[in-house]
């Protein structure tokens, strides 16, 4: 097995074993066993079980800013009245994220840890650049856009855990509801039409 087949695999594995077990019980040896891989093979391709965390979180951050940037054309779409446009992004990103519980899981455990404030906030940050330049043009020029696009996030991810838990059910009502949430909460920075369609 090469090694970037390797660190896919550990990366694979992790994401399992955090989704199921959570961080504190993420240990390089139970790793080892979910994936088969000797337990050394961690440290051959990775700096140590931090490095390997971050990796980890980095590919999830990754696929969920692919995901969502494309779907950002739909926004675009002059046709369609702006809240339906909203609704058209929010519902392929809701959807993205309850089809793969054990990767937001292990996002969310991540994301709300100290690991992520102390290895990942910065490229976290960086990686959403380039959403925040495809939606500043919807905002209000004094809106903070970085701020609304997480607070977006952290919305729809609690309410995906509410889901995992069995709170509340995987129904187009609930998906509704998360949707009207956000969106009544950020209209207010949103620029008039006519500014921002032109």
């Amino acid at each position: 097995m090469k090694q970037d087949e390797i660190r896919r695999k550990l990366i694979s594995g992790t994401i399992h074993v955090i989704a199921r077990d959570g961080l504190d019980k993420a240990t390089t040896k139970q790793i080892g066993i979910e994936t088969s891989i000797n337990e050394a093979y961690i440290y051959r391709c990775f700096e140590d079980k931090e490095d390997l965390f971050a990796k980890t979180f980095d590919t999830l951050d990754d696929e969920l800013v692919a995901k969502a940037l494309t779907h950002v054309p739909v926004m675009y779409i002059h046709q369609m009245e702006y809240e339906m446009r909203c609704w058209a992004f929010f519902v392929s990103i809701w959807k993205f994220i309850l089809g793969n519980r054990d990767k937001c899981l292990a996002f969310i455990r991540y994301y709300y840890s100290p690991y992520f404030v102390k290895y990942s906030a910065k490229t976290h940050k960086t990686r959403f650049i380039p959403l925040v330049e495809k939606f500043k043009d919807a905002f209000l020029e004094e809106a903070n856009v970085w701020m609304i696009l997480n607070h977006i996030l952290n919305t729809m991810l609690d309410f995906a855990v509410k889901v995992y838990d069995g709170d509340v059910s995987d129904t187009p009502d609930t998906a509704e509801h998360v949707f009207r949430v956000i969106y009544h909460s950020v209209k207010q920075y949103f620029k008039k039409h006519e500014e921002r369609d032109s």
